[in-house]
């Protein structure tokens, strides 16, 4: 277990937000209950020297949508997204993958990665019929060695409110970020990231919608042209369409008075 780093251990250049291994280009599905997608995001590595025996936990921990909000394993396991599948690669290399031991979990144990190089990693999120839906959060926790020191960054979702408060607000000394990072016990603040399970919107009543906007537009401009008597073949037709109108009207009213 890490144990606590002291202030004076905090190198100022190792913490900071422009220099620790920068996670981006993630792309996150939007899923069906029912389909299957993948999970990816890259990472480089911008500090001046390597970093060696690097380690990274991506992890399925919470889940929200308008009316509740709560955590992975306060779910029924059957209505859980999983992962199966873990997969990373040097950017231009052969994919390296792993079935994952842990549904919720995806891990990666990279070994090195250079100087302002890349890294992609990949999972598989996994849904059925049954999925409940909503935005599913995940976290991100990194662990490698710089300079032969141990380093550790994680993401917003490893801290309840009131650690995370504690740790951004009141700051007595001038912290890398502006969080106090010897409080969390890391060396660094990693995003968070999400995906989406929804059922699709049914879109019969936005046709419907525009169906009957399309018929009164031109119902309008039908009576338009009527009061202004400019197309005497059009006023001869809509008397016509009237008078066959009223009479199955009356015979409508026939039929249902007897």
């Amino acid at each position: 277990m890490l144990l606590p780093i002291a202030q004076s251990e905090i190198d100022e250049y190792t913490s900071h937000p422009g220099n620790i291994p920068n996670f981006h280009n993630f792309e996150t599905p939007q899923l069906e209950p029912g389909e299957n997608d993948i999970f990816s995001l890259e990472i480089q590595n911008r500090y001046i020297n390597n970093i060696t025996n690097v380690s990274i936990k991506a992890e399925i921990y919470h889940r929200a949508d308008i009316d509740e909000s709560e955590k992975l394993d306060e779910i029924n396991s059957k209505k859980r997204p999983t992962i199966t599948e873990n997969c990373w690669n040097y950017k231009g290399d052969k994919e390296n993958c792993l079935e994952s031991s842990n549904p919720s979990v995806a891990n990666f144990n990279i070994g090195s990665i250079l100087i302002n190089q890349s890294v992609q990693l990949k999972f598989d999120i996994n849904t059925n019929e049954d999925t409940k839906e909503g935005t599913y959060f995940v976290r991100f926790s990194m662990n490698y060695e710089l300079n032969e020191t141990e380093r550790i960054l994680q993401s917003r979702g490893f801290w309840n409110m009131e650690q995370w408060t504690e740790a951004t607000t009141n700051l007595s000394e001038d912290y890398p970020g502006n969080i106090n990072l010897d409080s969390l016990n890391i060396d660094g603040i990693i995003p968070d990231s999400s995906f989406g399970i929804k059922k699709p919107i049914p879109k019969w009543p936005l046709y419907l919608l525009i169906t009957l906007t399309i018929v009164f537009a031109g119902l309008s401009i039908i009576f338009y042209l009527e009061e202004e008597e400019t197309y005497p073949e059009l006023n001869k037709w809509l008397q016509k369409m009237r008078g066959k109108f009223n009479q199955f009207w009356l015979r409508f009213k026939y039929r249902k008075s007897s």
